[in-house]
């Protein structure tokens, strides 16, 4: 009877440490993604401007009718709003997984990158991502290009995000025999300690 005691404490012990590191590499995988992490970066980019306490001016255009706000970086409800077309791509998910090819440009002289992630020719969203960082590897700015057509629908969208100084989000979407509609959305960032 004590020999089951000790043989289920050793294997209780074992079984420990096989979860103990199967936990260890699961994490590594994660870190080392494939493509860059954008979902994590924008909501480092909401977390900063709300903190930094930026202002926002917006200018949102439907179907040609303008229409103007002021959003301080204090509302991270707006913020998150603004930036939730960004966050919600994610290049990593394993429905993407080699959806993609990557091709990168380096200029040696300054330090600053640009990145290119386009997709292998199915109608995969987005479409395109391109990023710029600086020599830090810090990303300065992202354009992310989407669209859908098929018989019925066509969904286009376009986003661009320049740290610390412009937003835009253009949507167009035409549903069958339904007149088109087109969103533009444009935002000059600006640090409240400029103003």
């Amino acid at each position: 009877m004590k020999h089951y005691r000790y043989m289920t404490v050793l294997l209780t012990i074992f079984g420990f440490i096989a979860c103990h590191q199967d936990n260890k590499t699961t994490g590594k995988t994660t870190a080392t993604a494939k493509y860059e992490p954008l979902p994590a970066y924008f909501q480092g980019e909401r977390n900063r401007m709300h903190s930094d306490s930026f202002s926002l001016h917006k200018t949102i255009t439907l179907n040609g009718v303008k229409d103007t706000a002021t959003i301080t970086g204090a509302d991270s409800t707006a913020l998150q709003d603004l930036l939730k077309p960004f966050s919600d791509i994610d290049l990593n998910k394993p429905s993407l997984r080699d959806e993609y090819d990557t091709s990168s440009l380096y200029d040696p002289f300054s330090g600053r990158k640009s990145v290119i992630y386009k997709s292998k020719g199915k109608q995969t969203f987005p479409s395109e991502v391109t990023m710029e960082l600086d020599k830090n590897g810090t990303i300065q700015q992202v354009n992310i290009h989407s669209y859908t057509v098929n018989m019925v629908y066509e969904f286009r969208q376009d986003l661009f995000y320049q740290r610390n100084k412009n937003i835009r989000i253009a949507t167009y979407q035409k549903i069958a025999f339904l007149a088109p509609k087109e969103v533009e959305v444009n935002v000059a960032v600006t640090p409240k300690n400029r103003m």
